[in-house]
């Protein structure tokens, strides 16, 4: 089991030996409106999920006990910074740590028992391996994480689809030739080192703007499962690379 940031350094920890417990649980986020009265009711449903509170609780012993914990416990105070947590070897939950406790018992001396929580920012598992092309081989709706390329024509607006998320870039924003980048979710400093994970993120020539717009669904550009990346299209960027990871529920 290992921990490592999303973007920039990677600054992995892998843990001497697995937690003992790793717990998680699936949750629909759907409501449900009583009809009174009655045996039948509604359910509305977006197809999405609660965010997973992923409990990690196990212990360090020996020389290094102190050393791995809190080489552990500085990844779970990082939250300005996206993590990736592998439990499985090719897959990995995205989000932050939440809070990690530690238990010194006058009984176990050369142990240190820990609790940690981790919080997700996507429910679902993202395979290790980063695809830019082929379909989608996991067995739920997965997210385009990156699309990069250049500005073709700065005088033409920028779209980007999945046939029911779409965003639009203005020409306004646009120069000929300057580079473009699309990334899922990105923690962004809203002022006084105070972060916000912002998705769709999209920077040109290397700094961000705010003036993406969300012209159908929300915006965030997703693949289905065993559907092609090519079905993401593009318009008015130069030799576009599109890249994804595939998605799991488990």
């Amino acid at each position: 089991m290992k921990i490592e940031n999303w973007t920039g350094t990677v600054d992995t920890f892998t843990w001497i030996y697995n937690p003992i417990t790793f717990n998680t649980e699936f949750v629909s986020n759907h409501t449900v409106t009583t009809i009174a009265y009655q045996n039948h009711h509604i359910i509305v449903s977006g197809g999405g999920i609660e965010p997973r509170s992923l409990v990690l609780n196990g212990h360090y012993s020996g020389a290094s006990k102190w050393t791995n914990y809190r080489l552990m416990a500085k990844h779970f105070q990082e939250t300005t910074k996206i993590k990736k947590l592998y439990f499985e070897s090719d897959k990995f939950y995205l989000g932050i740590g939440k809070q990690c406790n530690k238990t010194n018992t006058g009984g176990r001396t050369n142990f240190i028992d820990y609790i940690a929580t981790f919080d997700t920012l996507i429910g679902i598992l993202l395979d290790n391996t980063e695809k830019t092309s082929g379909t989608n081989a996991g067995n739920v709706t997965t997210y385009i994480t990156e699309i990069s390329g250049t500005v073709t024509n700065g005088a033409v607006d920028i779209t980007i689809t999945d046939g029911t998320n779409s965003i639009k870039i203005p020409a306004s924003a646009l120069t000929t030739g300057h580079t473009f980048k699309y990334e899922l979710v990105k923690m962004v400093d809203s002022g006084s080192g105070i972060f916000v994970s912002e998705y769709a993120y999209v920077e040109l020539n290397g700094i961000q703007t705010n003036k993406v717009e969300t012209t159908a669904g929300f915006g965030i550009l997703k693949l289905a499962p065993a559907t092609n990346v090519t079905t993401i299209v593009t318009t008015n960027i130069t030799s576009p690379v599109k890249k994804f990871r595939d998605g799991w529920c488990e």
